[in-house]
């Protein structure tokens, strides 16, 4: 694949005049994606749950581009009645359908260890992110199947997440029990898990599809599309710690390489979309523009076909024998209202009013004032952790580059083979990844900081 500058425009061929829906097309990277599509000369479909930020992200593209074919329609997907009548309204229009973007998602603050439920009762990460786009993607086969048979070519394209792997980073999260998906059992649930979860089943689902459909002209890959602050992912948490994230986090590490822009993420989503050098690859997981390896879980076909099965029962799907989801466990009683906790809603409520989210939203989640500097401090060590992985990755490169020039000197190099290995080069220099104690030191100031500000 191609390694594109996340600032500069995309090169390569691409497909044009095609009708492609992106999910979560409101803001981040699925609105950007939308907008280079539609520059593009696609007819973009922007599936959003807010019906006004839906519109104003379809007036925005329009405003830039007054010729973009770009429209709304309106799509819930942490409620499967939305999914059923998107699919439905989109059959009515009569359009042909070339590509699916599932980029939505949603990821809850860590600090939060309460589940949240969509109204089918599934546990909200894994209904939005998986349960959702598998009853969407399912609804719209046939339109991708009569496409990929007339043209050679449609395609579904899935936003997963190198977080999909429970021991990335030495995190050391268990594996996706089929008989909890809701992550139900009492002391097991965590935000991290719920994501983790949600995002090994998108490319459990991406590979199990790919066998689905095999022959059929339609393709499906899955991706990475990296670190990126500035999105609205994870809109859940308290306004401190957005502000953190989208503005301090972001700008520290930016200098690294770490954190990637909206820009950077909607160009990978937009090549897989539409690039004519990937024509007929699917089954595929890419980070960076490049193929990548996902966790061996992910690659467990017996749990693909379990994941598939209970997913069909779960969304009620024709063929499968319906599951419900248990009901939510019945919440305590409120304590009763004093003074104190009045004021602390106040200020709560103006923390919200100064950093207001763009994002759509499920469920407003808090976390709690002096956990603030914990969650900043959280976010700030895995960051910077990533910097170390991201460095030994670099050594790694310039290790094999090494070898790749030994070998060049015994023996005669074409000068095909020259440029390859001048092409191979990696972008970033080792010397420009010492960061590690700056960013130590500053992550260091900001949550000293934080702790002061809470203590107040």
């Amino acid at each position: 694949m191609s390694n594109m500058d996340g600032d500069s425009a995309d090169t390569e061929p691409t497909m044009t005049g095609r009708v492609i829906i992106v999910t979560g097309a409101n803001s981040g990277i699925g609105f950007e994606a939308a907008k280079y599509l539609c520059d593009g000369g696609n007819e973009v479909i922007l599936a959003c749950r807010n019906e006004e930020k839906g519109k104003a992200a379809v007036g925005k593209i329009l405003k830039a581009n007054p010729n973009a074919l770009a429209s709304f329609m309106q799509l819930d997907l942490a409620e499967l009645s939305s999914v059923r009548q998107f699919a439905e309204e989109f059959h009515q229009s009569g359009r042909k359908l070339h590509g699916l973007v599932n980029n939505a998602g949603i990821y809850l603050w860590a600090k939060d260890t309460k589940r949240h439920f969509t109204k089918d009762n599934f546990e909200l990460a894994m209904g939005t992110n998986h349960l959702g786009h598998f009853l969407l993607t399912n609804l719209l086969l046939d339109d991708l199947k009569k496409t990929g048979s007339d043209t050679g070519d449609s395609r579904i394209v899935v936003v997963s997440s190198m977080l999909h792997d429970g021991n990335f980073r030495n995190k050391n999260l268990p594996g996706l029990d089929i008989e909890d998906l809701f992550i139900g059992a009492a002391g097991k649930y965590s935000a991290n898990l719920a994501y983790k979860n949600s995002k090994l089943a998108n490319l459990l689902f991406t590979y199990e599809l790919t066998k689905k459909l095999d022959g059929t002209g339609v393709t499906v890959n899955a991706l990475c599309p990296g670190f990126i602050p500035s999105t609205d992912l994870g809109r859940h948490a308290s306004a401190p710690m957005r502000f953190f994230t989208r503005y301090v986090l972001d700008g520290i590490l930016r200098f690294t390489k770490v954190t990637r822009s909206t820009a950077q993420g909607a160009k990978a989503i937009v090549e897989l979309a539409t690039s004519e050098k990937l024509k007929g690859v699917s089954g595929k997981f890419y980070r960076d523009h490049a193929e990548a390896e996902s966790s061996a879980e992910s690659k467990n076909e017996e749990l693909a076909q379990k994941l598939w099965e209970v997913s069909g029962r779960y969304c009620h799907m024709e063929g499968y024998e319906p599951l419900d989801a248990p009901a939510p466990p019945v919440e305590e009683p409120a304590a009763a209202a004093t003074p104190a906790k009045n004021k602390e809603k106040e200020e709560e409520k103006k923390e919200e009013a100064e950093v207001k989210p763009e994002g759509e939203g499920q469920v407003e989640i808090k976390v709690e004032g002096e956990g603030q500097a914990e969650a900043a401090a959280e976010v700030a060590v895995t960051a910077v952790e990533e910097v170390k992985e991201e460095k030994k990755d670099e050594e790694k490169k310039e290790e094999k580059e090494e070898e790749k020039k030994e070998e060049g000197t015994s023996k005669a190099t074409t000068e095909e083979e020259v440029v390859n290995v001048i092409e191979a080069e990696p972008e970033t220099k080792g010397k420009d990844l010492d960061v590690d104690v700056d960013v130590e030191k500053k992550v260091e100031t900001i949550v000293a900081s934080d702790t002061a500000v809470a203590a107040q």
